[in-house]
């Protein structure tokens, strides 16, 4: 970060500087994830029943809008740019954006094995990702200047750059976004898991069903089921948790047994007062 910071002021390029600015908000990012997964693994309390987890969700929304705030800034400079080109060293250019391309290489491998299951390390390593891409743009810019003489190149560059900021954090955004609001994790389909928990044997009827991820990885579910036959009632509360546990990756599950079904069984739909404060 330092590297490119000092070469875009020496150089002009303002591909450099926004390689570095972005490289400033991923030592914050990586900071968070690294902190976030820390707190993740702390056990559960009598405050925190599910523990921590959600921590890392946080820290990929933060990542996110850290991301969005980055872009902003450097929308603001490169407006400047195109009223007033900024001549450019290409060499040192070139020389300096070659060490930040090895250095994202470097981090991109070491996150990159980490971050299909987990959304926090996922958001690190869209950092690292995107700051690998605007490192090779900033190269293919120091060419074009260093050939061509056509100092706006740079200055396309750094849009480059932010376009991939801006495509990369906004998904990440909307996944972090889906969590927080109980979305029914995108990989399980509702009607497969009613279809699946109404061919238990004594199930006759599934109401109150929900599925939510606490983060990404851990999903959780509860419902309600109607077994008419007391004598199969723990038999089916049994398959129920294994038949969404091997079938679709629920980690914590939760069923209320009926006998006969219960209309308003939720607490929230009888119509209770609220406690008072």
């Amino acid at each position: 970060m330092l590297v490119e910071a000092a070469g875009g002021l020496l150089t002009g390029s303002m591909a450099l500087l926004s390689d570095s600015m972005h490289m400033l908000t991923d030592a914050a990012a990586l900071g968070m994830s690294f902190f976030a997964s820390r707190l993740a693994g702390l056990r559960p309390d009598s405050s925190r029943t599910f523990g921590y987890r959600r921590a890392e969700v946080v820290a990929a929304l933060a990542n996110a809008m850290l991301l969005w705030i980055l872009s902003g800034y450097m929308l603001r400079e490169v407006y400047g740019r195109f009223h007033e080109p900024v001549a450019i060293l290409p060499v040192p250019m070139l020389a300096v954006a070659f060490v930040g391309l090895l250095a994202n290489l470097v981090c991109a491998r070491v996150l990159h094995s980490h971050s299909a299951g987990n959304i926090n390390i996922r958001g690190a390593f869209l950092h690292v990702l995107s700051d690998l891409a605007g490192s090779a743009a900033a190269i293919v810019a120091g060419v074009v200047v260093y050939f061509t003489g056509w100092y706006m190149a740079d200055t396309l560059v750094s849009l480059l750059i932010i376009a991939l900021i801006l495509f990369g954090s906004t998904r990440l955004l909307l996944e972090a976004f889906h969590i927080l609001m109980e979305g029914a994790p995108k990989h399980i389909s509702l009607k497969e898991l009613d279809r699946a928990l109404r061919g238990i044997d004594g199930v006759s009827e599934v109401h109150e069903l929900h599925a939510w991820s606490l983060s990404s990885g851990f999903n959780a579910l509860s419902a309600h089921l109607v077994v008419k036959d007391k004598a199969k009632h723990e038999a089916a509360l049994k398959a129920a948790a294994c038949s969404v546990s091997a079938g679709f990756g629920i980690r914590h599950s939760v069923f209320q047994i009926e006998s006969e079904p219960v209309e308003n069984s939720s607490c929230d739909a009888c119509g209770a007062p609220e406690p008072e404060e």
